[in-house]
């Protein structure tokens, strides 16, 4: 069994029993349209029978390598996939229910841009949400606060799509998209994928955030779990890291699970199936729901969560499974509880990652179990403009509070400067 794994998190994959792995990435300036055709090869040239995807843009190509070889691999259709990553088909296609007039779409290339976007604010309000419709990891998401904000963010995202993709890895722009989908899809009922737009909404002050994630096999939707996002009130977008067990209400929670299943129902209606989805929600302070974006993939984040929370085979495994076809067993809770938290400098802050970090206290924390700590980059790499996250933190308990309160202690001793934090607890 050989198993080719486009842009995936690879040391996952050591737990699992596999013959032989193939790990691909796009190359420096190559197009979806080329990576497309190279994958093909690998699965021509090597007897490929799993591809998994485990990044936003993978699905697409996992979801275009199913559709060439529908009798030997397993996994979502190109619609689905494409529904769930497009936000501007999200809301239309999977969230129909959501008022058309409540938000609005500026095309890049239009001529009366400023004047486009001027309409758009006045019919919109402010504050807004400007969003990316292609982005993930929460880049390419503000709040617009006046006019003169959304020209700069719109000049910014123009800048930002003359990049290659390889180059800025939380946004796809047209550019390196179009050749693919126009290969892989009916782009002539999605005509706003041809053109770079921007996704403008209002603004939602909501004092709660939620991940649901689950997954179809043999079109049969599976419950996962729900896990609570960190609040940070003050901040522009106020909700970064995770925590499980959820401490929702069971009535908002089964809200959730029901939502949940009506947005996957029509994702399977467009032929998802065989993979996980992770969809996130705002709970409004009456315990309504509102949809923020569906991801047709699993959450590598949440997966360190559920190793801890969740009894049973690692999501990754179950995965590997659903790929090969075979139903996952549903996991229960162990009565533990995990938190992840990214640790990010501001904008602003220059210098190096040592400049950050008590290296002392780093080799310390290693040897206690409650606490795990992946460094994205290396003590001697420097901050720069996007560049902002170094590590990511999980902490353990046996409630949330105790994984918040190990938290808060593990970055006290870890962070020199926490004034410099984006996110630190006081």
């Amino acid at each position: 069994m050989v198993h080719v794994v486009t842009m995936a998190l690879c040391a996952l994959l050591k737990t699992c029993f596999v013959r032989k792995v193939i790990f691909s990435y796009l190359q420096e300036g190559e197009s979806l349209l080329d990576y497309f055709y190279r994958l093909k090869e690998v699965v021509t040239g090597n007897d490929v029978d799993v591809v998994l995807a485990i990044y936003d843009i993978a699905t697409l190509v996992q979801s275009a390598l199913v559709r060439e070889f529908p009798n030997r691999l397993e996994g979502p259709s190109v619609e689905s996939s494409f529904l769930a990553y497009h936000k501007v088909y999200t809301s239309q296609c999977l969230d129909p229910d959501t008022d058309p007039s409540s938000h609005g779409v500026l095309d890049l290339d239009s001529e009366t841009l400023l004047e486009d976007a001027g309409v758009l604010l006045k019919r919109v309000g402010l504050p807004a949400f400007a969003k990316v419709p292609c982005g993930d990891g929460s880049i390419g998401v503000w709040k617009i606060s006046s006019g003169d904000q959304l020209a700069d963010v719109l000049g910014a995202v123009r800048r930002l799509n003359g990049l290659h993709f390889s180059q800025n890895q939380h946004s796809c722009s047209t550019t390196f998209m179009r050749d693919f989908l126009q290969k892989v899809l009916d782009v002539d009922h999605y005509p706003m994928v041809l053109r770079d737009t921007i996704i403008v909404e209002p603004y939602i002050d909501a004092p709660a955030k939620v991940c649901v994630e689950g997954c179809v096999y043999n079109k049969e939707i599976l419950h996962w779990a729900i896990s609570d996002s960190l609040h940070w009130p003050g901040q522009d977008i106020p909700f970064q890291g995770s925590y499980m067990p959820s401490t929702l209400s069971e009535v908002i929670q089964r809200r959730l699970w029901g939502g949940f299943d009506k947005v996957v129902g029509r994702m399977v209606e467009r032929g998802f199936n065989n993979q996980f989805v992770h969809v996130e929600y705002f709970i409004l302070a009456d315990g309504q729901i509102k949809l923020i974006e569906v991801n047709a993939r699993m959450s590598g984040n949440l997966s360190g969560l559920y190793a801890a929370c969740l009894s049973g085979r690692v999501q990754l495994q179950a995965l590997l499974g659903l790929c090969c076809g075979v139903r996952p067993a549903l996991p229960v809770p162990t009565g533990r509880a995990a938190l992840n938290l990214p640790l990010q400098v501001h904008n602003n802050f220059t210098g190096k990652v040592r400049d950050m970090v008590n290296l002392l206290e780093a080799e310390i924390l290693k040897e206690d179990s409650d606490v795990k700590i992946t460094w994205m980059m290396s003590f001697d790499d420097e901050f720069l403009h996007g560049k902002v996250e170094f590590a990511k933190v999980w902490t353990y308990g046996q409630t949330p509070d105790d994984a918040k309160k190990k938290c808060r202690e593990v970055t006290q001793r870890l962070v020199k400067k926490p004034e410099q934090l984006k996110f630190n607890f006081p």
